[in-house]
């Protein structure tokens, strides 16, 4: 079943070729120059988001590691890492290198990326990576034992059920951007290759992969025994968790811009048109769009028939679910790039200069606002009145967001 959309023809290839641009301006910056003045290389960057699991949280950091960070060690200001805590530093594949000497030349180290949030059951963390490999982007998609990562075992232990995807070590997949996507069967991917891949969460065995045509840079979603995910050909998907066959596919007039959310029967996306779509999620059709000053990148937020949305326009709009009727907006100082979240009656936001907003969720009438002091591009996360933040600063802080407290801040760049 297929729907076409594309009733407005937008110059197609523009459209494509802005958000790739803009992204690779976002994630490449200089590290130490180069004796000409210009980039020695891209810096090692990401944007990960936390997972949380019977009180840990877990994030990828911005140099390629994993980190198990106890939030009650942290108020109590323990030396990290304390008890249950640790930090995995992922393995960078080999690259053709330039390290010379009498017996040979050895290859150069490649900066691993983690733009994906980890994705955590009862005995695992499964993390995506992103690197840049012989001029193009690879990723691999690894299953980590807190145990035996607080061990410091040599990676993987098998008898922990750790593995890394693909097995082979010379193979890889695309880079993973979007986050994974987690049920009782397999943990599901999406791929800048432009594929689907589906995981056995066990031993990391190909379940199945559905070929989109084009990149994806956002997060697959399932539910109901359904994945659904979009690329930046403009195209959004609904597949069997099954065995991935295709059970409907629409055509939009831009790439997909933020990964979707679903709920009461209808899955929830922003597109770089500057339109943010409900589409039914039993067979494709629109409900509605509604259009925003600029591209809708933050993932949307449902909750009690509203869709929350943060704009690179610098707002955060209030729509109401059924309808896509505004009720009401709020301006920021800079675009929003995060994902906000709920907490009680409270929207946080935060824009990307890091001025975090605190909403009467009703209302939209600004509580207070907390300066984190620098750029914020992960998904802020929330238990219970505490938020927490991955600023580029290569810092963790958490917030108390009913009295605007920064209750502790976690820097890793010093960490080994």
């Amino acid at each position: 079943m297929r729907f076409n959309f594309a009733t407005i023809k937008l110059n197609r290839a523009l459209i494509l070729l802005l958000p790739l641009a803009v992204l690779s301006l976002v994630a490449f910056s200089c590290v130490t120059p180069s004796g000409g003045g210009g980039c020695g290389g891209p810096a090692s960057q990401g944007w990960s988001g936390f997972a949380s699991y019977n009180g840990t949280l877990y994030f990828g950091s911005m140099d390629g590691r994993v980190f198990a960070v106890d939030p009650s060690a942290r108020n109590r200001e323990v030396t990290f890492p304390g008890e249950g805590e640790w930090v995995f530093a992922i393995e960078a594949p080999a690259a053709p290198g330039s390290m010379c000497g009498p017996l040979g030349c050895a290859p150069a180290s490649v900066a691993v990326n983690i733009y994906s949030t980890p994705a955590v059951t009862d005995n695992l963390v499964y993390v995506g990576t992103y690197y840049v490999k012989g001029g193009g982007a690879e990723g691999k998609v690894l299953a980590v034992s807190p145990s035996a990562r607080g061990e410091r075992r040599v990676f993987p232990v098998r008898k922990e059920n750790e593995w890394v995807y693909p097995h082979d070590k010379y193979e890889a997949a695309g880079a993973i951007v979007g986050d994974l996507a987690l049920d009782e069967s397999a943990i599901y991917i999406g791929s800048s290759d432009g594929k689907v891949y589906a995981l056995d969460t066990i031993y990391g065995d190909l379940k199945w992969e559905f070929e989109t045509g084009d990149k994806i840079w956002t997060s697959p979603v399932v539910k109901d025994g359904v994945v659904y995910v979009g690329n930046y050909g403009g195209n959004f998907y609904a597949l069997s968790s099954q065995d991935g066959s295709l059970l409907w596919e629409i055509e939009l007039p831009a790439a997909i811009a933020s990964s979707p959310v679903v709920s009461g029967g209808s899955v929830f996306f922003g597109t770089f048109d500057h339109y943010l779509y409900a589409i039914n999620s039993a067979n494709g059709v629109e409900k509605w769009r509604f259009k925003g000053g600029n591209w809708f990148w933050a993932n949307p937020v449902v909750k009690d028939g509203v869709v929350y949305a943060g704009c690179l326009d610098h707002k955060i709009y209030a729509i109401g679910a059924r309808t896509g009727t505004e009720l009401w907006q709020f301006t920021a100082n800079d675009p929003i790039v995060s994902a906000p979240v709920l907490a009680g009656n409270l929207l946080i936001a935060v824009s990307k200069s890091g001025e975090m907003y605190v909403l009467e969720a009703n209302s939209g009438a600004l509580e207070r606002t907390v300066s984190i002091g620098y750029e914020v591009m992960a998904p802020l996360y929330a238990e219970e009145n505490m938020v927490y933040v991955h600023a580029r600063n290569r810092c963790v802080y958490s917030v108390d967001v009913q009295s605007g407290e920064k209750v502790w801040e976690l820097c890793y760049s010093d960490i080994d």
